[in-house]
């Protein structure tokens, strides 16, 4: 009976293992992208709200996106590091092509000409977007 339940959970490890092994290899090609966002003067909550509802939009409707998070920067003493820009999103993807399909969506080209583009609706001051990959 012991070499039996020792079996199993060799077995059991073992494929947890390779369980493991295969999701990293199927993350070959995903994109990760950080873009970061300064607000203007008193703007802040409102873009933190529109940037949630994109956020959630953004998951519900593309599914080539497997995270998308609205997030702010919290003080810890661990990571003592500070920057201008007060809200981050922290996206992931598929592929490049999945970004694609989500930079050319109608919510977030709306966005972008009413909240970005038009000087009288404009929340941002600053703004900036890069991509990241695993690959070599």
């Amino acid at each position: 009976m012991r070499k039996l339940l020792f079996f199993i959970l060799i077995f059991t490890a073992s494929l947890q293992a390779e369980e493991k092994q295969l999701s990293r290899s199927n993350m070959s090609g995903h994109v990760f992208v950080v873009s970061e966002w300064l607000p203007k003067e008193n703007c802040e909550e409102e873009l933190w709200k529109h940037f949630k509802k994109l956020m959630a939009l953004t998951l519900e409707n593309e599914s080539g996106c497997i995270r998308a998070h609205a997030t702010r920067q919290i003080a810890h003493p661990g990571a003592p590091g500070k920057t201008q820009y007060t809200i981050v999103l922290l996206q992931e993807y598929v592929d490049l092509h999945a970004f694609d399909i989500h930079c050319k969506s109608d919510y977030v080209a709306n966005y972008f000409k009413k909240y970005l583009e038009d000087e009288e609706t404009s929340l941002v001051k600053e703004w900036r977007c890069r991509l990241f990959s695993e690959e070599d």
